[in-house]
């Protein structure tokens, strides 16, 4: 698995842990990695004092010392899935702003001054590093729990998950308990291209109900959000039977209004994960806000050829369709993309390859976070230099 190349300037990286959510554990893996690999080092402060600042289990603040610069940089990452901004302040405070759901087009509206700032952050998955040690963790929870009213709030809840968090890691590291079902490791996902792979098609999604999403969040369209994704399972069911894998997750909404689709042996993520590896062909629709769903990400760790909907967010190298993937609209269409993969073995292999490579080099939590932080220092730079001009 390539990696990250050591720097010849190691960066120092200051965390501000204000979430630990799923949302930004890759940025967190990213890190560890770095540092094991010697790229980085990395120090935990507690967040500043004030009221809490919006969406915080999407946000990721990191400062940066540049010893070209000479001074601290700042970056955000915002890893919601929407195109909003998930905070202004944390925008209009940082020097770059690394934006999931990206897309110029919605940018419109801000000043220049902040705009200039926004880049697209890369696809997003959550999984964590293997190479956390039980002191950062310890030391990440004890920064986020020392937040001002952390303590004062809920006392004996800040303690407990202060001191059991790194607990259960080092037991964990001790082999003494097991993983929780849903923590995922970088190289669970990871299967390389010449791996075997059943000619079979992959998709597991969920519909929404009435109070499943916000009403400012595409409430108009939940509709025909499900409606895709219901018929595309029929369709998909309907044209390959046992060769194909997947349906609804189960839920009270989707057993009332969808219970033909629901997928009977649907196991969780670890579930999720291992069919998703056994076939050949793994579909994707859009999300909720018109997202790059998780999947994506997945699918290419895992050296799948994806079948997708059309990609609204831009990403820092273009994902491709007729490289990285095969696109569709109706169901109809996802149904024909499948049958041109199974049509075409070697057409199939090198979009396997296409989207492992693509995986290493921009998507790995360690690529995505070097990357990140070289972007940082480089367009710092550059704006330094106009300055001094």
């Amino acid at each position: 698995m390539p990696r990250a190349a050591p720097d010849s300037s190691p960066y120092s990286v200051t965390v501000y842990p204000e979430t630990s959510s799923e949302y930004v554990a890759q940025l967190y893996a990213g890190l560890f990695e770095l540092v094991a690999d010697g790229v980085v080092a990395v120090h935990f402060r507690r967040p500043p004092g004030g009221p809490p600042r919006a969406n915080r289990h999407f946000v990721l603040r990191i400062d940066v010392d540049s010893v070209s610069l000479g001074r601290t940089v700042r970056a955000c990452f915002d890893t919601a899935d929407w195109r909003d901004i998930a905070s202004m302040e944390d925008l209009t405070e940082s020097d770059i702003y690394f934006k999931r759901g990206y897309h110029p087009g919605f940018l419109h509206e801000l000043p220049s001054s902040l705009r200039k700032k926004i880049v697209p952050m890369g696809l997003h998955y959550g999984c964590s590093s293997r190479n956390e040690s039980v002191m950062q963790c310890f030391a990440r929870v004890l920064a986020r729990n020392a937040a001002p009213g952390a303590f004062t709030q809920n006392p004996l809840n800040a303690i407990g998950q202060t001191f059991a968090t790194p607990l259960k890691q080092a037991l964990k590291k001790a082999g003494l308990v097991k993983a929780r079902s849903d923590t995922m490791f970088i190289d669970d996902f990871e299967v390389e291209p010449d791996a075997p792979a059943e000619p079979m098609v992959f998709y597991r999604t969920r519909v929404y109900g009435p109070t499943d999403a916000p009403d400012n969040f595409r409430l108009g369209r939940m509709e025909e959000v499900n409606e895709l994704r219901v018929n595309t399972v029929r369709a998909l069911r309907a044209h390959f039977g046992d060769r194909f894998v997947g349906g609804l997750r189960h839920s009270a909404f989707a057993q009332q209004r969808y219970a033909d689709c629901l997928f009977q042996d649907d196991q969780g993520l670890r579930g999720h994960l291992k069919a998703s590896r056994e076939c050949l062909v793994n579909v994707n629709t859009a999300g909720l806000h018109d997202s790059t769903s998780w999947k994506v990400a997945e699918y290419m760790a895992a050296s799948r050829c994806i079948v997708s909907e059309p990609m609204t967010y831009e990403t820092p190298e273009p994902v491709l369709e007729g490289k990285h993937y095969l696109g569709f609209t109706t169901p109809d269409e996802c149904v024909a993309a499948c049958e041109r993969l199974f049509d075409a073995p070697d057409f199939a292999a090198g979009m396997r390859k296409n989207n492992f490579d693509y995986y290493c080099e921009f998507v790995r939590p360690d690529r995505l976070m070097y990357r990140s932080l070289r972007t940082l220092t480089d367009r710092s730079q550059i704006e330094h230099q106009r300055e001094t001009k």
